[in-house]
């Protein structure tokens, strides 16, 4: 896909490309430039990655998983490029995939802040929270205001039980990045769970005046109105939330539960039973339909 003669050079190896499987590397053809790329091999290669951006900009992961498979080919020697794919590997739960980019990535370099985080990520899906935490340490050494990774580490001290430290490192991502939507969120979920509902409820409507219709602050948003005893409003974000969350079985749980305060049985058993048919071993959700029944 090169410009003049090297388009004929690599253009059956790049047409090839999007049937490679994720990282792993079996039977792919690189190109074999050993030193520094021609300015048309960089243009190449800043085509696509701009391509693949674009792709991710608009929600189309097995594009961008495509496009940086290219990349990656064109770019052997790139950890970056290796980490955006493992990236979208993982959004995808090809979590072994993704394992192999990171760890070819880190491989070429060792330091490679994004690398060890999404490494991180992979760790602790994989049940290895305490290799998953030195990873997130070791990138938060290498790079003190990088809101991901303080974001990761609080995930997994959530997941310790370790609460007042995850939210310390949650309110450090947003020190580092104060836009970051996911951090407002576990904190106000922590905050919900500590009986903290009204602090909650002030930052979730700060959260949803940024990103309005975000699915999981406006579940969060119900779950604090409704702890608060504001059943109208809790009802109209569950409900909004069930929309946009339609596979959620805890959407369909707590909007249950506001429907049943909002005194609609009827309606709250129908819910009840959404969220038990999305997963029927939900206990919670089976003791609502129950009690809504007799």
């Amino acid at each position: 896909m090169w410009r003049g003669a090297l388009i004929a050079m690599f253009g059956a190896l790049l047409g090839l490309l999007p049937a490679i499987s994720g990282c792993s590397g079996a039977g792919a053809r690189r190109p074999s430039w050993k030193d520094a790329p021609t300015p048309e091999q960089a243009a190449e290669a800043q085509a696509v990655s701009e391509r693949a951006q674009a792709a991710l900009d608009r929600g189309d992961l097995e594009q961008a998983k495509a496009e940086l498979t290219r990349l990656t080919a064109l770019t052997p020697r790139s950890p970056e490029a290796l980490q955006r794919l493992g990236r979208v590997l993982e959004q995808q739960n090809q979590i072994v995939e993704a394992e192999t980019c990171y760890g070819r990535a880190l491989k070429l370099e060792p330091d490679f802040v994004g690398a060890l985080i999404g490494m991180g990520r992979v760790e602790a899906l994989r049940g290895n929270p305490q290799s998953a935490l030195k990873r997130f340490e070791t990138a938060i050494e290498i790079e003190p205001h990088e809101a991901s990774a303080h974001l990761a580490l609080g995930g997994v001290l959530e997941t310790l039980g370790k609460v007042e430290d995850a939210q310390a490192a949650y309110f450090r991502s947003l020190s580092a990045d104060p836009l970051l939507t996911e951090a407002s969120r576990r904190i106000a979920a922590l905050q919900i769970g500590r009986n903290e509902a009204d602090q909650a409820l002030a930052r979730l409507d700060q959260t949803l005046e940024s990103t309005p219709g975000d699915g999981e602050a406006l579940l969060l948003r119900g779950r604090a109105h409704l702890a608060l005893g504001h059943v109208a409003p809790a009802l109209a974000d569950l409900k909004a939330a069930a929309v946009r969350l339609p596979d959620r079985p805890d959407v369909h749980f707590n909007l249950a539960l506001a429907l049943e305060a909002g005194r609609q049985p009827g309606d709250a058993l129908k819910s009840a039973e959404q969220a038990l048919k999305l997963a029927p071993d939900y206990a919670d959700a089976r003791d609502l339909s129950q009690r809504l029944r007799r």
